[in-house]
C-alpha cells in the first residue's frame, strides 16, 4: 500500500524524520507532502504518533487517467463498500497538473457517480448529517491519477486538549515542529515567555514524556468496514504504555495575562500533563526574570502587532532578543518582520505558515 502523508509549508523533512522513527522509508518528498509505503498497521501508527503531519491518505487506486472514462473506470476499482457507510455524504477534493482533465467540477462530478453508482445501484442514498464526511483526494498529475482516501477525518494538529485558545493561536503540529526545530534537550530547562493558550509548552511536554498526540482523538479510519479493531486497540495499547511517567521535565511557561495563563493550565490538563509544566505570570519588559537563563533553551510566539503600537512591540522584541542571546538556545516565530532590524546578523530565518498565515521562524 502506498500513501500521502500531508504536512504544513515546508516540513516534509520533518515528517519524514517521523516516519523513518516509526521504522517506515518515505520517498518522493516535496514541500507539503511525503509518500511513504505500508499496511494498515503503518497506517494507524503514523495517524496516532505524528507530530507534524496534517492528513494521512490512503492511495485506493492508481492507473493512466486521460479522459472522464478511465477516471469513471479508476475509482470504480475501488471496493467503496469497506469504506462508506449508509448515510455517509461523500466530500471530493481535487489536484490536477500538467493533465488533459483539468475541470475541478467535473472531475468531482464523475467521482461521485462513480462512487454512488457502486455503493447504491437504485440510486436512493438519504444523506445523515450527523454523520462524518468521507473524504476523497483525487490527484492528477501527467495524466496519471490517484484515487486518494482520507483516514484521519479532521487535520492531525486538532489534538483534542485545547478546549480554549488565547489571540493568533499556533496549530499543535507548527508548535511540536518548532519544539523539535529548537533542538531542546529534555533534561535542560524549557521557556515559551509567550504562552497564550500554552500549545508550545504543552506540545514539548507530550514530546518529551513520548505521549502519543494522537490518543485523544478519533480517526477516519476507525469507521471503516475493513477495520481490524484488535490491531487498532493494540497499536493505542502499546503507545500508552510507551510513555514516561516518573521522568521530571523543567518546561517553563509564563505570560503577562492571568486569564490566559488560566486557559494554558486547563489545555495543559486536558492533554494530561498539567504536572510536567510550571505557569508564571510574568511580563517580558519586567527587569526580573522568572528563570536563570544559563543552559536555557527558548521558543516562543510573541505578539504580531494586531493590537499594539510600533514603538511598544519593538520594546517586546528588543527583551526577547536580547534573552535569547543570553540563553543557551532561542527560537521564535512571528509575521512582524520589521523585528529583523533588531537581529544580531548571525541570526537565520525559516519560511513557515501558521494555518493561511505567513510567518517567519528566527533562530541563531
Amino acid at each position: 500500500m502506498r500513501f500521502l502523508v500531508s504536512c504544513p509549508f515546508g516540513l516534509s523533512k520533518l515528517v519524514n524524520n517521523e516516519l523513518q522513527y516509526l521504522g517506515l522509508t518515505p520517498h518522493h518528498s516535496f514541500e507539503t507532502w511525503v509518500y511513504v509505503d505500508g499496511d494498515f498497521r503503518d497506517m494507524m501508527r503514523v495517524n496516532l504518533w505524528s507530530r507534524i503531519a496534517n492528513k494521512v491518505y490512503l492511495e485506493a487506486a492508481f492507473g493512466p487517467c486521460f479522459d472522464f472514462d478511465a477516471l469513471f473506470a479508476l475509482v470504480q476499482t475501488v471496493d467503496w463498500k469497506n469504506y462508506v457507510n449508509p448515510g455517509q455524504n461523500i466530500v471530493v477534493t481535487v489536484h490536477s497538473k500538467w493533465s488533459k482533465l483539468e475541470s475541478t467540477r467535473t472531475i468531482q462530478a464523475i467521482t461521485n457517480k462513480a462512487v454512488y453508482k457502486q455503493i447504491s445501484p437504485n440510486g436512493t442514498w438519504p444523506m445523515d448529517p450527523k454523520k462524518e464526511t468521507l473524504d476523497i483526494f483525487v490527484m492528477i498529475i501527467d495524466n496519471r491519477a490517484s484515487i486518494f482516501i482520507n483516514s484521519s477525518w479532521a487535520p492531525l494538529h486538532q489534538r483534542g486538549y485545547r478546549i480554549q485558545t488565547g489571540d493568533a493561536p499556533l496549530k499543535e503540529n507548527l508548535a511540536a515542529a518548532l519544539v523539535v526545530l529548537s533542538r531542546w534537550k529534555y533534561g535542560s530547562p524549557f521557556w515559551d515567555p509567550f504562552c497564550g493558550s500554552g500549545t508550545l509548552a504543552i506540545e514539548a511536554a507530550l514530546l518529551a514524556r513520548n505521549i502519543a498526540p494522537g490518543l485523544k482523538r478519533t480517526f477516519a479510519y476507525q469507521q471503516w468496514n475493513n477495520l481490524d479493531k484488535e490491531l487498532y486497540l493494540k497499536i493505542k495499547t502499546e503507545a500508552k504504555n510507551k510513555q514516561y511517567k516518573d521522568k521530571k521535565y523543567q518546561i517553563l511557561c509564563s505570560d503577562s495575562d492571568e486569564k490566559i495563563l488560566e486557559i494554558a493550565k486547563t489545555n495543559a490538563e486536558q492533554a494530561w500533563v498539567d504536572d510536567t509544566i510550571s505557569f508564571t505570570k510574568h511580563d517580558i519588559l519586567s527587569p526580573l526574570l522568572p528563570y536563570e537563563l544559563n543552559d536555557l533553551t527558548i521558543v516562543s510566539n510573541p505578539p504580531y502587532g494586531k493590537r499594539l503600537n510600533e514603538s511598544n512591540l519593538e520594546n517586546i522584541y528588543t527583551h526577547l532578543i536580547s534573552h535569547i542571546q543570553n540563553s543557551n538556545w532561542g527560537w521564535f516565530i512571528t509575521s512582524y518582520k520589521e523585528c529583523e532590524r533588531n537581529l544580531p546578523k548571525e541570526w537565520r530565518k525559516k519560511k513557515l505558515f501558521n494555518g493561511a498565515d505567513e510567518v517567519m521562524f528566527y533562530f541563531r
